[in-house]
């Protein structure tokens, strides 16, 4: 009834209408183009098609190596999750079936998948269920959706816009400044960045669907802090998968004011929820977003390396030596560095 065909290019209008009515912005070959342009892996898309050929179930994989060389398939790498869609719970199964084939097919090491309302029920998986995303309801306009918040945020929202001390851009020509601020705050919390040809790349196959919110100090007209925005119409929602600001502001709750900005934008176009992100379950990132009255849901990140001793990806928790020695290397040294060091991350 099924079977699993490789992505073409002759596929891409009716893999793009399956995935706008069935999932997100990220499973949109256009995002696949991306990921293949700013890190040059290799594509391992497929699509379930029933007998007449028509798209049942997409399966969008990016095959590289990570920081121990091992062959790895992921969906989606730089994606906080990617449920598998399908139109019925055959294909579905047919789908989760499928992929399992894939790893075989691609000579993998392991394969990892990331969920967020699907599950697998197979033991032969590794389940990491150490990350929640956070969605914000954007229904019933600006005033409801601050009441959602802690009277403390909402107090430091209304403090940023009675000083005035910040004011918004959509303005693309801010990319060069936000990319220098969010290297910047990466590297001090020891990570690398990718090049700005990622970010720049999501205007170039994006451009209806990317915005670069950008803000700056009201007295100096300088960056100081940015998020790139993807609205998913099929879904209604306005992502939030990356953005930094200068941690020297945060006295003034720079983030607070950035948030609302996000919020107002999602609003102003007519969205239903506002994703703010990955955050580790009880980190400092994810005290602060529940503090906007977002709802955290759970991710599961899915492994399978046939139990192969060491197989799968590394370890991150074992990584933290080299966190911090990334923090105190000179930024001559890892900003270079780090734009080839990125892909291997798959973060």
């Amino acid at each position: 009834m099924f079977r699993c065909a490789k992505y073409t290019d002759i596929m891409r209008d009716e893999w793009d209408k399956f995935a706008l009515s069935q999932g997100t912005i990220f499973h949109m070959s256009a995002f696949r183009q991306v990921l293949l342009s700013s890190f040059g892996y290799r594509c391992g898309y497929h699509a379930i098609v029933d007998k007449h050929n028509h798209i049942c179930a997409l399966l969008p994989l990016i095959v590289g190596r990570n920081l121990g060389l091992k062959k790895a398939g992921v969906s989606l790498p730089f994606v906080n999750y990617t449920d598998i869609c399908a139109d019925s719970e055959e294909a579905l199964e047919f789908a989760m079936t499928s992929i399992l084939e894939l790893k075989d097919k691609y000579s993998l090491d392991y394969i990892e998948l990331r969920l967020k309302d699907q599950d697998m029920d197979n033991s032969s998986w590794n389940l990491n269920l150490l990350n929640h995303t956070f969605i914000l309801s954007l229904a019933g306009g600006e005033e409801k959706v601050l009441s959602l918040a802690t009277s403390s945020c909402r107090n430091h929202v209304r403090k940023t816009y009675k000083n005035n001390w910040f004011t918004v851009s959509f303005d693309i020509n801010h990319m060069d400044a936000f990319y220098r601020v969010y290297v910047h705050r990466m590297k001090q919390l020891g990570s690398p960045a990718p090049d700005i040809s990622f970010f720049k790349n999501f205007f170039k196959y994006l451009p209806e669907n990317a915005f670069l919110l950008t803000v700056l100090d009201q007295a100096t007209g300088k960056v100081i802090g940015g998020m790139l925005l993807l609205i998913s119409p099929g879904n209604a929602t306005v992502y939030y998968p990356y953005g930094a600001n200068l941690v020297e502001y945060n006295s003034k709750y720079l983030n607070n004011f950035m948030y609302w900005e996000a919020v107002r934008f999602g609003i102003r176009k007519g969205l239903k929820d506002l994703d703010l992100g990955r955050s580790p379950t009880g980190s400092g990132t994810y005290k602060y977003k529940e503090q906007w009255g977002a709802t955290a849901e759970q991710l599961k990140y899915l492994v399978h390396d046939d139990g192969g001793d060491g197989s799968g990806p590394p370890d991150r928790n074992k990584l933290s030596f080299f966190v911090e020695l990334w923090k105190k290397t000179p930024s001559f040294i890892t900003d270079k560095i780090g734009r080839q060091l990125i892909k291997y991350l798959m973060p």
